[in-house]
């Protein structure tokens, strides 16, 4: 698993509590569940990939700036960036796709979502990220958290 690294363009930086038993590894696309920032790994699962994209594209919350240790004891305030100007450096699975596609978290082990390792998402509306420069295996991408302006992926 890598990080996702910030390449250029404007961080918008909040600060969200994380619960002390939360993995969260910099990079990671993160959610916000009950006013917690989560793991997209830790997200629940819908019937299907797509229904569970389209899912968590509403409650799409930014990118990781730090580590937070499982179980550290620590439910301090948390750095993610939302901003939809950042661009940032991520995995993608190696597939055809162009620039200005619709990306998503890729499927991980069983019923999750893999919170740092995109590919190619089938519907606009189940897709936080858009790739701006393909460098395959990794691609620039900008995101669109679901707390920023409009959460609408056609907007981006």
């Amino acid at each position: 698993m890598s990080v996702a690294r910030h390449r250029f363009g404007p961080q918008f930086v909040v600060h969200v509590a994380v619960a002390s038993e939360t993995a969260i590894r910099a990079g990671d696309a993160l959610y916000l569940h009950e006013g917690e920032a989560r793991p997209a790994s830790s997200f629940t699962w819908d019937d299907n990939l797509a229904a569970t994209r389209a899912s968590f594209n509403d409650q799409f919350l930014g990118i990781a700036l730090a580590d937070h240790p499982a179980d550290s004891g620590d439910e301090s305030l948390f750095p993610v960036d939302i901003s939809p100007l950042a661009v940032y450096e991520m995995d993608c699975v190696v597939e055809p796709h162009e620039v200005g596609a619709t990306l998503g978290p890729r499927q991980g082990d069983g019923e999750t979502l893999d919170p740092s390792t995109l590919e190619v998402a089938a519907a606009a509306g189940s897709s936080d990220f858009k790739p701006i420069a393909l460098h395959k295996p990794t691609v620039y991408v900008r995101m669109q958290s679901a707390y920023w302006g409009v959460n609408d992926a056609a907007r981006q």
